[in-house]
């Protein structure tokens, strides 16, 4: 077996002993000593690979959150990709909610900051190719960022359980306020009809 293949193995025993163990107590509850016995690795193993649990927990994050990015990108549907979002949500709902109970609210936004930034991107890409504008790279970042709040908050509030639509009205909302705004963005500080960059984000 070559080392590559045996290092994705080692980690993902460990993901998944982290993630059995997140569902009988707290994150600030679990030692590596556990962790490791469930994996069947040694401690120094477990720390060659991570820093500690939180690094176990960031890995975790972003592995679930590479594979939904792909499926994301493969997409050139809002609606598509918004469905593969909330599909994720509500398969990982238990683990993201230890992660919010154990973490905080603040550290599992940072921690999917880099996905969001991902999806707002795309989104981007495709209301610059539906709109046919050129914009600089200042205000693409403002109005990512701007974004990527919006798509926080709005999950946000599904994750929780805070609004009381059903999940398809949830989704034609979205699709809806987020076309509006990036549209509404790109028209006001883009310039039109600029060739290249419809090119570009093909």
């Amino acid at each position: 077996m070559k080392n590559c293949e045996l290092r994705e193995i080692t980690k993902e025993k460990l993901a998944t002993a982290l993630i059995s163990a997140m569902e009988e107590k707290a994150l600030d509850k679990i030692t590596v000593k556990e962790l490791i016995e469930k994996a069947e690795v040694n401690r120094k193993t477990f720390y060659y690979y991570f820093p500690d649990i939180y690094g176990l927990l960031e890995w975790v994050i972003s592995r679930e959150s590479n594979k939904l990015i792909t499926e994301i990108q493969n997409n050139r549907d809002y609606e598509n990709a918004l469905n593969d979002v909330l599909d994720s949500i509500e398969k990982h709902r238990h683990l993201l909610n230890c992660i919010k109970d154990s973490v905080g609210r603040v550290t599992l936004e940072r921690v999917l900051y880099r996905e969001l930034e991902q999806l707002a991107s795309w989104a981007m890409k495709i209301g610059i190719c539906e709109t046919g504008v050129a914009i600089s790279e200042k205000e693409l970042q403002i109005l990512t960022e701007l974004s990527i709040s919006d798509i926080w908050r709005l999950l946000l509030l599904y994750f929780q359980k805070e609004i009381s639509y059903k999940r398809d009205e949830f989704i034609q909302f979205i699709l809806r306020y987020l076309k509006a705004s990036i549209t509404a963005g790109l028209m006001e500080f883009g310039e039109r009809d600029v060739a290249r960059y419809a090119n570009d984000t093909r």
